[in-house]
């Protein structure tokens, strides 16, 4: 390669010197850029990825946030379903609580006793409990007939407390206590 270079005038040496420097120039500008892209690449693409994974985690806690709310939702429904269904309202409950009450005994066969009505509160001024106490007297199928039709009440009308006064008059006859308690929801 020497001798083609000796082969050539002084004007086209310095030429070519020239040519070959602002190549080699060229070259490494071109291989530090290059080198530098690929760097800012690599950093890019580790960003990206940063991006991309907190985005993904962002995503998954919308979803989670949403499914929360629609729960929420959901339970806010429910308890404005309980509310309508099982407890009475405060300022048409006792009527209302009296009317079921004389239901569930006519549906049992029981007739009206002498019967006690307690009240107290269980969250100040929102929802009171109402205590319904009874004597009542029959054959143990009668009383477990009397409990069914309590509990297939669609409100909340439960047995608080059942106390067996008498077991042994007769064959199968029981005498009981029994309380009842329901709820009055003051909105």
């Amino acid at each position: 390669m020497m001798d083609l270079i000796e082969l050539l005038e002084e004007k086209e040496r310095k030429t070519v010197s020239i040519l070959a420097a602002v190549f080699g120039s060229l070259f490494i500008l071109f291989l530090v850029f290059g080198i530098r892209a690929r760097l800012d690449a690599g950093r890019l693409a580790a960003r990206r990825a940063g991006i991309e994974s907190s985005l993904a985690a962002s995503e998954r806690a919308r979803n989670a946030a949403e499914a929360e709310w629609s729960r929420w939702t959901k339970a806010g429904a429910d308890i404005d379903e309980l509310r309508r269904t099982w407890f009475y309202d405060r300022n048409e409950g006792i009527r209302l609580f009296r009317k079921d009450l004389d239901e569930v005994l006519k549906k049992a066969g029981v007739s009206s006793a002498d019967i006690t009505f307690t009240e107290s509160d269980l969250v100040k001024d929102r929802l009171r409990r109402v205590l319904v106490g009874f004597t009542w007297q029959g054959t143990y199928p009668a009383l477990r007939h009397l409990l069914e039709t309590i509990e297939a009440h669609p409100r909340a009308l439960q047995v608080a407390k059942i106390a067996f006064n008498d077991i042994g008059a007769g064959p199968g006859f029981v005498q009981v206590a029994v309380t009842l308690e329901g709820f009055l929801l003051h909105e």
